[in-house]
C-alpha cells in the first residue's frame, strides 16, 4: 500500500537539500576465475536504486513528520509517494525507507533541523 508524504499547510513537509545523493546498483554478480578474469552473470532483474536524503525541516514540520512516521507509515512499513528525487519534473515516484538504515536528526539552529534518511525505489 502506497501512502502520501506528509503535508503541512498544503505543502510537503521538508525540503530536500543539494547534499542528497543517489546510486545506481548494478544487477550483476562477478566471480573471479583462476586466471584473474571476471565471469559476469545477471543477479536480479531489478535492483532498486538507493537515495541518501538530507532534508531541512522546521520543528513544526518535524512534529508532523514524526506523527506520520509513527502512525501512518508505521515506521517504514508502507511505501510512499514523493516527487522524483533525481529529476525536476515533479512526477510522483514510489519510494520506501531502506530497512538497513535509520533516520538521523540534527538541530542546526533553533527551529531548524537537518534530517538524514535512506530511501530506495519501491519494488
Amino acid at each position: 500500500m502506497m501512502i502520501e508524504w506528509p503535508t503541512l499547510n498544503g505543502k510537503y513537509v521538508g525540503r530536500v537539500l543539494r547534499s542528497s545523493s543517489w546510486d545506481a546498483t548494478p544487477g550483476i554478480i562477478a566471480d573471479q576465475t583462476r586466471s584473474g578474469k571476471h565471469k559476469v552473470r545477471a543477479n536480479h532483474i531489478y535492483t532498486p536504486d538507493g537515495f541518501s536524503i538530507v532534508m531541512h525541516m522546521t520543528l513544526q514540520e518535524d512534529r508532523v513528520f514524526d506523527a506520520w512516521w509513527r502512525n501512518i507509515c508505521r515506521r517504514g512499513v508502507y511505501t510512499f509517494a514523493y516527487p522524483k528525487i533525481n529529476d525536476n519534473t515533479g512526477i510522483l515516484t514510489e519510494y520506501q525507507f531502506d530497512p538497513n538504515s535509520k533516520i538521523e536528526k540534527n538541530n542546526t539552529s533553533g527551529d531548524n533541523l537537518e534530517i538524514k534518511m535512506n530511501w530506495m525505489e519501491a519494488t
